[in-house]
């Protein structure tokens, strides 16, 4: 017995071949047999577009207009030739055209370069200074001083907030 529209939301569909991106949904038809249905997922979208790829979408856009312009669906033919979002497509064309129209190289690189991931915690290295020269020869003395893990003085020496001295 098949469910009625009325009673399930996904409907039954007859010669369906199964797929890998499938959900399988048990539904209650009037009777006693539970009915298992298939659920077709679309594939999952990449996630953030690389810089390689940005310009090769930006560079399909341009070829595509006409003296700056493109057609109604230049844009969704980009977006499908490149597996994207049709939005996608389009912010990248409409940041090449205000870089363009305000006489700037253009450049499409992400925009999230230097705003994500952890804030950085702000440090007083004046203590280290405070710290005679003796007592502070090594990367595990200046840890003790401090009250700082060895992790953290080494990422200060590597960003060049500190820096080795020999006496």
């Amino acid at each position: 017995m098949l469910p009625t529209k009325s009673s399930c939301f996904f409907h039954y569909k007859q010669n369906m071949l199964p797929t890998t991106n499938a959900c399988f949904l048990l539904t209650e038809p009037a009777g006693d047999n539970p009915i298992v249905q298939e659920q077709e997922q679309e594939p999952n979208r990449r996630k953030d577009m690389t810089e390689k790829l940005r310009q090769q979408v930006y560079q399909a856009l341009l070829t595509r207009s006409n003296n700056g312009t493109l057609h109604k669906k230049d844009t969704a033919f980009v977006a499908a030739q490149f597996g994207l979002h049709i939005r996608s497509v389009q912010r990248v064309w409409k940041r090449g055209k205000t870089q363009l129209k305000s006489n700037v190289p253009v450049v499409i690189s992400s925009l999230k370069k230097g705003r994500v991931g952890r804030k950085a915690i702000p440090v007083d290295l004046e203590a280290l200074r405070n710290i005679p020269l003796k007592e502070r020869m090594t990367i595990e003395d200046v840890c003790a001083k401090l009250n700082m893990s060895k992790w953290k003085i080494q990422r200060y020496f590597k960003k060049g907030l500190i820096r080795r001295h020999s006496c």
